[in-house]
C-alpha cells in the first residue's frame, strides 16, 4: 500500500527526474488534465490546486464511490445531476466556494469513513 505522502506524479528529486525524462513535464500536465476532467465529470472544480492535491482529491472521490457501491448504492441514482437520491449519505459532498481543495478532500474522506 502506498504511503499517503507518496504521490504518483512528483518525487522529492523532481529536477533529477526531469533530466532523466525530458517529456516528464508534458506527461505530468497531461495527467493533471485527465484528473481535472474526471473530477469535472463529477461536478468538482479543482483547477485552483497543484497536481498532488488534485490527485489526492481524485483518489478520495473514487474511494467514496467504491464505498457507496459496497453499501449497495447506485452511483447513477445517487450522483448529481440525479434529483432524488436513494440515500443522502451516498451523495458526494459539494465543495463550497470558500473551501480549499485540501479541506474538501478531508470532508470527502470523512464521508467515506462514515460509509465504511
Amino acid at each position: 500500500m502506498r504511503d499517503r505522502n507518496d504521490h504518483p506524479i512528483t518525487t522529492p528529486d523532481e529536477e533529477h527526474e526531469r533530466e532523466l525524462n525530458r517529456h516528464r513535464a508534458t506527461e505530468q500536465h497531461d495527467a493533471l488534465m485527465v484528473a481535472l476532467a474526471r473530477l469535472d465529470d463529477r461536478g468538482i472544480d479543482a483547477s485552483d490546486a497543484p497536481i498532488e492535491i488534485v490527485v489526492d482529491l481524485l483518489e478520495a472521490v473514487e474511494a467514496f464511490e467504491r464505498a457507496v457501491e459496497a453499501c449497495g448504492g447506485d452511483l447513477m441514482v445517487d450522483t448529481p445531476p440525479a434529483r432524488q437520491p436513494d440515500n443522502d449519505e451516498f451523495v458526494l459532498p459539494t465543495r463550497s466556494a470558500d473551501e480549499t481543495v485540501s479541506e474538501f478532500t478531508k470532508r470527502v474522506r470523512a464521508a467515506t469513513a462514515r460509509l465504511e
